[in-house]
């Protein structure tokens, strides 16, 4: 099962695919789901050298940490690209244990991508950067409480951008995943509080989990260079 969707962030033409599983092993679905991702990609005109993010849903931690292995495997080099990753079963049909978004933005033929990479190197690199645009991974925390993590996350965010030329002027979108442990309306009026003067949207999703059971929430940031 698939979907596609063309949006406009910061002036820029994004594609975003997402892809649900069907079953069967979960690195086996995921890495199809991926592949058939990436085809949908060039088939709608846009490039793979230009894939700019992925989120990562899964059934439950061990689906996601399989799931996430397949994709540094399979995203990679060219493909490297700013990601995310989340446990949230209400997300998926049937015998689904994976689904995946993909999001390619139009660039233009002298743009490249570039990938800057944590130090030492993780899972997802710090940020990812085509033109003019800068894709942050999500970013987490294990302080204790909503109120310290978002603070936090804050600051690593701010930090990520710093390293990529860019500040809280130049951020286009913010993106949270929040968990379902966290009243949706007490997080909603933090994070507008968190991120007052955004020139793009804010939004939020619900999730049951992520990489860590001490974390509630996971924050993405889109930003635009001049």
């Amino acid at each position: 099962m698939h979907q596609s969707a063309i949006t406009n962030l910061g002036g820029r033409e994004h594609l975003l695919v997402s892809l649900t599983g069907s079953g069967g092993s979960v690195a086996d679905e995921a890495r199809r789901a991926m592949t058939d991702g990436l085809a949908l990609i060039e088939a709608s005109g846009f490039s793979t050298a230009h894939l700019v993010r992925s989120r990562l849903f899964a059934r439950d931690a061990n689906a996601r940490r399989l799931a996430s292995d397949v994709r540094v495997e399979m995203l990679k080099g060219a493909l490297r690209s700013a990601s995310s990753s989340y446990i949230d079963p209400s997300r998926l049909p049937g015998a689904a244990n994976v689904s995946i978004d993909l999001v390619a933005v139009r660039a233009l033929t002298h743009e490249q991508k570039v990938a800057r990479e944590y130090e030492p190197a993780i899972a997802p690199p710090m940020f990812v950067a085509v033109g003019n645009m800068v894709y942050v991974s999500g970013c987490t925390d294990v302080s204790e409480g909503f109120d310290a993590q978002i603070a936090n996350i804050r600051s690593y965010i701010a930090r990520n951008l710093e390293a990529a030329g860019a500040g809280w002027d130049n951020v286009v979108g913010v993106s949270a995943h929040v968990s379902r442990k966290i009243d949706a309306g007490e997080a909603w009026l933090k994070l507008n509080a968190l991120f007052p003067d955004l020139r793009g949207p804010l939004s939020m999703s619900p999730v049951d989990g992520y990489s860590g059971p001490e974390k509630l929430i996971e924050i993405e940031a889109t930003a635009k260079l001049g």
